[in-house]
């Protein structure tokens, strides 16, 4: 008897096998059918993403910076492109896009397709600190992906060879006697520390935007500035400049002497690492294939020479690696501002 219409509309059929003259006939219930193509889909992204990254890349990749020529990031972002270039065989075309302490570039990112040809090279400031110190930047680090770590800043505060200073304990003697000195900062991470010290210390300090490691190294030189914060490239000047503070976790071995800002009292110390980010999505096979390339730069002779010039640590993370270490940093930079009073519990 033909199975009635309104029942037919609320099922596919049991599975049901029928002998007919030695052949099997199969077939399938809505939800087999379901579950078949749904194992089918996931077949296809796994095999569609392997087939990427073997096939990956096929073009030249766009490699953003967030701060202007000439500073210590560009000029490891420059070296990083050349030897990873080498190692995809395709053109790796770095781009400056200055702007609110890499968050303009950021922004890029995150609206990127996530391919794996646009990518950004920065620090990773950008997503652990610059959310708790800017209003329009609410990152956290599960909105992008990352393809590893390569070098460490030597973050710290630099000034003239012959300035009257060489601790922050000085300087804030010295910025006493001295209302209205300028301070030379590129990114809100860098106007936090002077805004703390100041803030404890009731000093009057006129703080100076600078937009690349160039400009602070320049103003530096021209006396435009009394003190500035430095990714790490005022190292290239042993004659002109001094460190007066790390403003890491760990003294800097090119200053071990020189005290680290926590060790001056101020629980401030938060380090920085240049980062492969790239746009939320972007599959994991592409990750590894950019983080192989990465790599590479670690033992590198070329990229050796100009890190070693510049004084930067090489310190390679792969991809897990470098998620851990945006997530920890996050928290631990997290807790410095809620401290400091910049952000609420």
């Amino acid at each position: 008897m033909p199975v009635p219409v309104r029942h037919r509309k609320n099922m596919f059929q049991q599975i049901v096998k029928n002998q007919m003259g030695g052949i099997k006939m199969y077939t399938i219930t809505k939800r087999g059918l379901l579950h078949f193509v749904a194992a089918g889909l996931l077949g296809a992204v796994g095999f569609g993403h392997t087939a990427l990254a073997a096939d990956y890349p096929t073009g030249p990749i766009t490699m953003l910076v967030g701060y202007g020529a000439g500073g210590q990031t560009d000029l490891v972002a420059r070296a990083t492109a050349k030897v990873m270039a080498g190692e995809l065989g395709v053109p790796i075309n770095v781009v400056n896009k200055p702007g609110a302490g890499g968050a303009v570039a950021a922004r890029d990112i995150a609206k990127a397709k996530p391919d794996g040809y646009t990518m950004l090279f920065h620090s990773n400031s950008v997503i652990n600190s610059a959310p708790f110190i800017m209003e329009q930047v609410n990152y956290t680090p599960e909105d992008f992906e990352y393809a590893g770590m390569i070098t460490a800043y030597q973050v710290g505060m630099a000034t003239q060879k012959d300035r009257p200073f060489n601790t922050i304990t000085e300087y804030v003697d010295w910025a006493k006697k001295n209302p209205g000195s300028s301070y030379g900062a590129l990114s809100p991470e860098a106007r936090l520390y002077i805004t703390e010290i100041a803030k404890q210390n009731g000093l009057d300090v006129n703080i100076v935007p600078l937009k690349s490691g160039s400009e602070m190294i320049n103003a530096l030189l021209g006396n435009q500035v009394a003190l500035a914060f430095s990714g790490g490239i005022h190292y290239r000047y042993p004659d002109e400049l001094k460190t007066v503070s790390a403003l890491t976790t760990f003294r800097h071995t090119s200053a071990p002497d020189v005290p680290t800002i926590e060790e001056e009292g101020y629980p401030l110390g938060m380090d920085s690492r240049t980062t492969l980010i790239l746009p939320k999505g972007t599959p994991r096979p592409i990750l590894d294939r950019l983080a192989g390339a990465l790599k590479a730069a670690e033992t590198d002779a070329e990229f050796a020479k100009i890190t070693e010039a510049a004084n930067i640590p090489i310190k390679y993370f792969g991809v897990d690696a470098a998620n851990k270490e945006m997530r920890d940093s996050y928290a631990k930079n997290k807790g410095i501002m809620q401290r400091a009073g910049l952000i609420s519990n």
